[in-house]
């Protein structure tokens, strides 16, 4: 029994690294996945509302919410990305979804975390998409 128990205990701390190394890849993945659905969200609530709506990231690249054209926050729209993951790179002006759907300006947010970098584009036409780097 005693065997048994010290084997189990050997192969838990070999895979403590590899847990860890894949919980900070879900983290990276989820905050992804957190800025593309809030994108798709902004783009279909610019469209039911009949107006534009503003993306808007902080300096730190670890937070982000809507504005409406009078630059109004929406408070229901604020979000954070996960520890370790940041938005590194984004379009110079802010993004801005307008009533048919498209995007001004087009452009690529690059989100980083410690397993690596997603770009998350978004097209003239509205269409956002994730790419892996």
């Amino acid at each position: 029994m005693l065997i048994v128990l010290g084997l189990i205990g050997i192969m838990a701390g070999g895979a403590a690294p590899s847990l860890h190394r894949m919980n900070q890849a879900w983290a990276l993945y989820g905050g992804v996945r957190l800025i593309e659905s809030s994108l798709l969200w902004g783009r279909m609530h610019a469209i039911a509302a009949n107006d534009s709506l503003i993306f808007t990231i902080d300096d730190n690249g670890r937070r982000f919410y809507w504005l409406d054209p009078s630059g109004t926050r929406y408070e229901n729209s604020v979000c954070y990305l996960p520890p370790g993951v940041f938005i590194i790179q984004s379009p110079r002006k802010p993004l801005r979804f307008f009533q048919h759907g498209n995007a001004v300006p087009a452009g690529t947010f690059v989100i980083q975390g410690p397993t690596g970098t997603y770009r998350v584009v978004v097209s003239v036409a509205g269409r956002v998409r994730v790419q892996r780097d």
